[in-house]
Formats: structure tokens, C-alpha cells, sequence
């Protein structure tokens, strides 16, 4: 009882010796403003002892401009600096209000941050600044990008960039495998990004477009987590969370995550009408299509990254993407009619699972020997999908006689790949030249089997396709003056093997190589800024477009792939001009064998009105011109942004009755974002944009569209606690966004899709929040987004 009576004692002098140090701290801290009074982030302010001005503590402002620094001496001085402002010197205190006035006496090569142009030519990109912009109050990395000139982000899906297409987007340096993390990052985590329309040599040739993203630099050790939980309503309720939590000291970086998902807000209805003539008769089938998913999934992920000094840094990246399902149900009901009489009507029931398991492994080496930069990647994809199908259909003709018939198909596929990339960089003749390597390879499966009440005219397949691809390039790029030139060439190689059932197909085979120049030059003009780019690219079909499996619809229309299909080539001229707060893009491009999805006969069916819905290339080559214009000024607290794009082709197709249509026709998209700061710190985000009617590819697009978004935002300071983001919208609250088209062909389309309000609400807490250091950048990315 004495010794516990001892150690009672000690605990107790211990606690309280705790509370008294808590209380002689003192708090000091406020906020820093610039001469406009806006908030401004990453001010140093140093803390110094009185009266010797000895150092005692440092920070950073946050995003609001915030700051704060606990000790316990009673008094000090404040030290504030930043690029491009006066150094002040003040008394300490506690919820002070500091006002920073521009340094007038900066060197040439110092930009003010209120003259900085938001969105500026930078080397072979247009740059955006986000950080201390209102960008950064976007909400989710995608928000903020879908806002940055020539680019469109979905929130759960890819980029684009307008005028070239898919992006391939890099974060820190580190190529992005899954683009869903993009909608769990923050917009507030974002220094700026870099928009490339002609990518280099170094990037693979069928690259259409980079976006390079840069973080801000991580501040502070220790742990930190970031919990963002996503809400979505529309035709039912998707619940989504996503939990990083990062380790941080000395050159050690850690983040775990954990995201986990069930989306059922989606639903999908359609209607087509395909006509088409057989002989002298007249086909018209009238079809309307209800689906809906639940989709279920979980990911962790695991990322170590150790920078021994600033010249040498290495890593690992794992994750996990476990799909245990992902159930699909739809209901198709067609009228079929011939020369205008009604012949029968047919009723689908369509279900489909699917089961994905996906492993994804990077290791990289990103240093500096001397002044020759490495820079070292080895990727590892391996991926198994199953995918359980059935299809009930009830068949009813003119005259009352009545059908039923069932399919059931089952498809696995899987992906066994590895690539690696080097990457040596050296200054020479006051310039930088990089040069390097890269080589892949992919072992691909996929076996389609089923069984019919009825005959099909579909086989059964069990493909497998052995795939090696190997890439080599040189590129130099320097400055004259004001003047950034870049020229690069690479050569790429690709043999792709193609077997069923074990036996070689070789005229499905592939084995070719190409060259592929690029070239950019860009210069200030006066206050403008220009760049000119030229870039021969390749877009290889994915495998699922490779496949032979054919999936049953209904009676009369099955989809498959095309093993037969060949790759896209685009020459491409981009020239870009900046002033102040307006942009201006010009993209010109010249196709050849364009990819387009085609309507035609089943080639061996007994019954000329059963239809294969399959990609094919496009008959001729054709050109492609698109202008963007934009403007993005900032007035009082209203941050408006207004956007006109348009573009225009020559595109040449076959059509129902035999003859071929030249697409011509222009669209055009209208766009209006507007973000305004009100009191309280909430924020309001309104946006519309308008489509027009036009040609794209074979699509005609027959009707306008509006599209409309609101959304109402908040911080709320924590304290000790962090902070908490309240992001709440509504898109498409007026049902505009309805979309009509028809899809030229042998058989044409005609397709209408309704439009219905969805409502999101997000919510992310942010705890002594770091940011992650990794440099890794990927290998054979363009080969794996083929998977």
C-alpha cells in the first residue's frame, strides 16, 4: 500500500506540474491581409525574444491567412516575410490583424503575386496558379481542374483536355493510376497545374495531353490524417469515404489510405431508334432502356517515400482495388417495324455481376549524380475480372404468337503486366537534354463462354495476347533569352501476338514501329504570352475494344470488339496566347484511322436484321480545328470565368441509304462559372454551360443542351481539432442537360438520354495536415489506361 501510495504521489506532483506549464504558455497569432485586404497564405512569421531578437519559434500562414504560435515567454517580436513584400517588424500579440505592402525595390525576375497572370505560358505548358487563388476553395482536386482553361474533369472519372482529348495526369511528379483520386484530393492542396497539349518525347506517343499537377510543400512532422466523407443522391444514395493518414519526420514520408465506397445514385435511360434497309425493305426498331447498378468497392493503398538529401529520394507505391461487386439490372424493350407495319415486340431482362481484383505496385529513383539527373520507374499491374451474365427476353409478334428465350454468358479476364522507365537528364550548351527508355510487357487473357435456349450466331473464345512494347527518345530544350525552345524525337516498337484457343491468328497480329517528332517554341510578346507546339501521335485500342467476345442484347442486336482494328495517328498543331486574364487556343489536327463505334450486319447471320454494335476505323482521313477562348477576372469578391469553345471537322461516313455525309457542322460550348465569397466565410459556386448542335466524329448531335450547377461551401476552424470543409451542390437542378444524337453508319442510330438532379454533399475533416513527398512517375502508363 506504500508504494502505491508513492506512486500515487508521484503521479499527482507529475500532473500537476503538467497544468502549471500549461498554464504559463502564452498564445500568440492572427491573421495576415495584403493591401487589399485578401487573406494571404504562406507568410513566414518568425517569433523573436526581447531584448536580445534571439530566434524562439517559426510559422506559416494557412490557408486564411491564419497563424498561430504557442510558448511561454510573455513577449516578442514578430518577423513577417514573403516574396514580394516589405519585411515587418511588430510587437507579439494575440489576434492580430497584419497588413503586408508590396516590396517596389524586387529584382526583374520576381513576380508579384497580385501581377502574377492566373493562367501563364511556362516552358511547354499553360501554367494555372491555384494556391491564394479562389481555386483553391473549389472543392475536390476535380472541381478545381474542371475549372482551369481547356480542361474538363469529371468527378469520378477522367480529364480532358478540349481540342486533343484524355489526359494523362501526373501528381508531384508521380503519373496518377487511378483518376477516382482526383475527387479525394483537395483543390486546397494544389499550388498550380500545368496543361500540356503537345507533350515531349518523354511522354509515350499516344499521349494526347498532360496535366501536371504540383502540391504545395508539406509543412510539419509528426502524424496527420485527412477523413473527406462523400453523399450522393439522384436516383438513389451513394455513401463514400476516403481516410488518409501520413507519418512524416526527417526525410521519412508515409500515407496510408483507405477508400471504401457503395454507389446506387446512378440509373441509366435511354432511348434509340435504328433504322436501316435490307433489300428494298425499310427497318425501323424502337428501343427504350432502364438500368441501374450497385457498385461496391475498397481500396487501401500504401506509399513510402525516403529523401535522403535534396539529390537523392526513392519509394514504393502499393495498392489494392477489390470489387467484390458490382450488380448491374436493366429492362430493354423494343418495337420492331418493317416498311412501316408493325411486326413484334420484344421485352430483355439483363443482368450482369461484376468481380475485379486489382494490384498495383510503382518503386522509383529520382536523383541527381554530379549535374546528370535520374530519374528511375518500375511498374507492376496485375488484374483478374469475372463477369456472370443473363438476358430473359419475351418475344410477342402481330398476329399474338409469343416467345421466350434465354442467354447466359460468362467472361474472365486478367492482366499480368510489368514496365520500367529511365529517364537521364545533363545541361549542355546552356540548355537541358534528357534522353531515355522504356519497355513493357503484358500477358492478357480473356475467355467468353455461354449457353442459349435458341441458336446465336456467336463463338465461344478463349484469347490470349502476349504483348511487348519498347520506346527510346532524345529531347533538348533552352532558353534565348525570353525565347524556350524544345525539340524531341522518339521511336516506339510494339509486337502484340494474338492467339484463341491456343493457336496463333496472324492476321491479327501486330508488329510495327513508328517516329515521333515534337517541337515547342514559346515567348513573351509584349504583355502576351505565346507558345507553338507540334506533336505525331498514336492511340492504340484498348483490349477491350481488341476483344472477340460478343455480348447478347437482344434478339437482334449483340456488341463485341474488333481484333482487326488499327491505331489512330494525329498530327497536331496547338498554338496557345495568354494576356492577363484571357487565354487563347487554336488546336489543328489532322486524323487518320479515327476509332468510331459502328451499327452493321452480323457478318455470318442467317438473318439480315440482327445487327453488331462494334468499333471499326474510320473510311477516310480527315481534319479536326478547334478555337477556345477564355476569360478569367476577378472583381471584388465575384471571381466570374466565361469560356467559348468551338470546334469543327470534315468528317466522312457511310450512311443508311448508301450514300456518305460529310460532318461538317461546328458545335460550340458556351460556359459560365461564377464564384463569389460571402460573409461568414461561405462561398457560392453557379455555373452554366450551353452545348450546341454539331458533328463530332459520326455523331450528330441534333438538339442543344444546358447545363447547370450550384453549390454553397464552408470552413470551420477547429482549433486544435483542424478544420472541417462543408461542400454541398446540386447539378442539373432545372433537367437540361438532355442529350440527342444520331450516329452515322450502315445502320443509323438515333439516341435520346434524359437528364435528372443529383445532389452531393461532402464533408472533410483536415488534422495538422502534410502532404505526401512522392516523386515516383510511373512506367508504361499508356499501356496499362489500355487494361
Amino acid at each position: 500500500m506504500k508504494r502505491i501510495n508513492v506512486r500515487l504521489a508521484v503521479l499527482m506532483t507529475a500532473m500537476m506540474m503538467t497544468m502549471m506549464s500549461f498554464a504559463e504558455t502564452q498564445d500568440f497569432g492572427g491573421r495576415v491581409l495584403d493591401e487589399k485586404g485578401e487573406r494571404m497564405p504562406y507568410v513566414n512569421v518568425v517569433l523573436l525574444s526581447l531584448p536580445d531578437s534571439a530566434f524562439v519559434q517559426g510559422a506559416m500562414t494557412d490557408e486564411q491567412g491564419m497563424f498561430k504560435i504557442v510558448t511561454d515567454i510573455k513577449q516578442g517580436l514578430f518577423k513577417v516575410t514573403s516574396v514580394g513584400y516589405q519585411t515587418l517588424y511588430i510587437n507579439a500579440g494575440e489576434g492580430l490583424t497584419i497588413q503586408m505592402k508590396e516590396d517596389t525595390q524586387l529584382l526583374n525576375e520576381v513576380v508579384v503575386k497580385g501581377q502574377m497572370p492566373k493562367t501563364h505560358v511556362k516552358g511547354d505548358a499553360m501554367r494555372t496558379t491555384v494556391a491564394g487563388t479562389i481555386l483553391e476553395k473549389a472543392g475536390t482536386m476535380s472541381d478545381a481542374l474542371s475549372k482551369i482553361p481547356s480542361l474538363e474533369a469529371e468527378r469520378d472519372g477522367g480529364v480532358k483536355v478540349l481540342g486533343r482529348g484524355d489526359a494523362e495526369v501526373y501528381i508531384n511528379g508521380r503519373r496518377v493510376q487511378d483518376m477516382k483520386e482526383l475527387s479525394r484530393l483537395r483543390s486546397d492542396q494544389i499550388q498550380h497545374v500545368d496543361v500540356v497539349q503537345n507533350p515531349g518525347a518523354r511522354y509515350a506517343a499516344s499521349v494526347k495531353a498532360v496535366v501536371r499537377i504540383t502540391l504545395k510543400k508539406a509543412q510539419g512532422e509528426g502524424f496527420s490524417f485527412q477523413d473527406n466523407a462523400g453523399f450522393i443522391y439522384q436516383y438513389g444514395h451513394t455513401l463514400n469515404n476516403n481516410l488518409d493518414v501520413n507519418f512524416r519526420t526527417g526525410g521519412l514520408d508515409i500515407t496510408a489510405s483507405l477508400w471504401a465506397g457503395r454507389y446506387n445514385h446512378y440509373k441509366s435511360m435511354q432511348e434509340h431508334e435504328l433504322t436501316y434497309f435490307v433489300g428494298p425493305d425499310y427497318i425501323k426498331s424502337n428501343t427504350s432502356q432502364e438500368s441501374q447498378g450497385i457498385w461496391k468497392s475498397w481500396s487501401p493503398q500504401l506509399q513510402v517515400n525516403y529523401m535522403l538529401n535534396e539529390n537523392h529520394s526513392f519509394g514504393a507505391f502499393y495498392k489494392f482495388d477489390r470489387h467484390p461487386s458490382s450488380d448491374y439490372n436493366g429492362i430493354i424493350l423494343t418495337d420492331n417495324y418493317e416498311n412501316g407495319l408493325f411486326m413484334e415486340h420484344s421485352e430483355s431482362r439483363v443482368w450482369q455481376d461484376e468481380t475485379i481484383s486489382k494490384h498495383i505496385f510503382n518503386a522509383y529513383y529520382n536523383g541527381k549524380i554530379g549535374q546528370l539527373g535520374i530519374d528511375l520507374n518500375v511498374d507492376g499491374l496485375f488484374d483478374d475480372t469475372k463477369t456472370p451474365g443473363s438476358t430473359t427476353e419475351t418475344t410477342k409478334d402481330a398476329i399474338g404468337g409469343s416467345t421466350e428465350r434465354s442467354f447466359e454468358s460468362s467472361t474472365n479476364s486478367g492482366n499480368n503486366f510489368w514496365a520500367t522507365k529511365l529517364i537521364l537528364s545533363y545541361p549542355v550548351w546552356k540548355g537541358n537534354l534528357s534522353l531515355g527508355g522504356e519497355y513493357s510487357y503484358n500477358h492478357r487473357t480473356d475467355a467468353y463462354t455461354f449457353t442459349s435456349t435458341n441458336y446465336v450466331p456467336v463463338k465461344t473464345t478463349d484469347t490470349e495476347i502476349n504483348e511487348k512494347s519498347s520506346a527510346v527518345f532524345l529531347e533538348y530544350g533552352r532558353s534565348f533569352g525570353k525565347v524556350y525552345a524544345q525539340v524531341g524525337l522518339r521511336y516506339e516498337h510494339l509486337t502484340n501476338d494474338y492467339f484463341n484457343f491456343g493457336k496463333k491468328e496472324d492476321e491479327v497480329c501486330r508488329n510495327y514501329g513508328d517516329w515521333f517528332p515534337t517541337a515547342v517554341i514559346s515567348a513573351p510578346i509584349g504583355k502576351a504570352q505565346l507558345s507553338l507546339s507540334y506533336r505525331r501521335d498514336i492511340q492504340r485500342p484498348a483490349y477491350s475494344n481488341l476483344t472477340s467476345s460478343t455480348v447478347y442484347v437482344n434478339r437482334y442486336t449483340y456488341q463485341s470488339g474488333n481484333p482487326y482494328l488499327l491505331p489512330t495517328y494525329t498530327h497536331s498543331l496547338v498554338l496557345n496566347a495568354a494576356y492577363k486574364w484571357a487565354n487563347l487556343m487554336l488546336n489543328y489536327g489532322r486524323v487518320k484511322d479515327a476509332l468510331t463505334m459502328s451499327t452493321e450486319p452480323f457478318p455470318g447471320s442467317e438473318d439480315p436484321l440482327v445487327s453488331l454494335v462494334r468499333p471499326i476505323n474510320s473510311w477516310e482521313d480527315y481534319n479536326q480545328f478547334s478555337i477556345q477562348l477564355s476569360a478569367r477576372p476577378t472583381i471584388g469578391c465575384w471571381h466570374p470565368a466565361w469560356s467559348v469553345i468551338t470546334q469543327m471537322q470534315d468528317f466522312k461516313s457511310p450512311t443508311a441509304n448508301g450514300s456518305t455525309i460529310t460532318l461538317n457542322r461546328p458545335w460550340f460550348i458556351i460556359g459560365w462559372q461564377n464564384d463569389i465569397e460571402l460573409p461568414q466565410g461561405f462561398r457560392l459556386n453557379i455555373s452554366a454551360q450551353w452545348y450546341s448542335k454539331g458533328d463530332y466524329t459520326n455523331f450528330r448531335m441534333t438538339k442543344t443542351r444546358l447545363f447547370t450547377n450550384i453549390g454553397l461551401q464552408r470552413d470551420f476552424n477547429l482549433k486544435r481539432l483542424g478544420a472541417l470543409t462543408f461542400d454541398l451542390r446540386c447539378s442539373d437542378p432545372f433537367h437540361t442537360n438532355k442529350t440527342d444524337a444520331i450516329v452515322y453508319g450502315i445502320r443509323e442510330l438515333t439516341t435520346h438520354n434524359p437528364a435528372r438532379r443529383t445532389f452531393t454533399l461532402d464533408l472533410t475533416w483536415k488534422f495538422n495536415e502534410a502532404r505526401s513527398k512522392y516523386r515516383g512517375s510511373g512506367a508504361g502508363e499508356k499501356q496499362k489506361a489500355r487494361m
